[in-house]
């Protein structure tokens, strides 16, 4: 019987090969290239890109200079028309707290397909006004969507995406700021 020992060692032209790839590696990494980029630059005056030769700038470029000094509709930069408090609770799509259709609004939205939390019930305000609740969420939009029992004059709704969230809202007394 032969013993035969495998070799797993590697031959010295491995070591070799090895030795200066993991040289190049380490080289590389101690003392980096600097490469020259070419930034464009972009005259104002005639809109053009500069890369020594003029061309037009493209369309997406071209959209963003010439809208630069337009107002754009924030959200956060809403005026406050007026400001009420009122007593708010939260209900969630269920038929025990709606009618048959839970998911569809007084003015015919789905706020199961649409599944954000930004509808409000109020019986006082038109469909479509925009309210906030600060105290509630801070800047947030609320839109008016749905409607409550005519018996609740001076009330808002919030809706929920669930019973539990609705729950745990409960009742309380908040200020409804109404923006344009």
């Amino acid at each position: 019987m032969k013993f035969v020992k495998e070799d797993n060692s590697m031959s010295i032209r491995e070591k070799v090969i090895f030795t200066l790839i993991l040289a190049v590696f380490v080289m590389g990494m101690a003392n980096p290239t600097l490469t020259k980029a070419d930034a464009p630059i972009i005259s104002r005056s005639n809109m053009e890109l500069a890369f020594g030769n003029p061309e037009k700038l493209d369309l997406l470029s071209q959209r963003f200079i010439d809208n630069k000094d337009k107002k754009v509709n924030d959200p956060f930069d809403q005026n406050v028309v007026r400001t009420v408090t009122v007593i708010a609770t939260a209900y969630s799509s269920t038929v025990d707290q709606c009618d048959d259709t839970p998911c569809i609004t007084a003015n015919g939205f789905n706020v199961c397909e649409h599944g954000i939390e930004d509808t409000i019930a109020a019986n006082f305000l038109r469909f479509g006004t925009r309210v906030k609740l600060p105290e509630v969420s801070g800047d947030k939009i609320y839109i008016v969507r749905d409607r409550m029992n005519p018996k609740y004059d001076h009330r808002i709704d919030l809706w929920m995406t669930s019973r539990n969230k609705a729950i745990t809202f409960g009742k309380r007394l908040v200020k409804i700021e109404i923006v344009e």
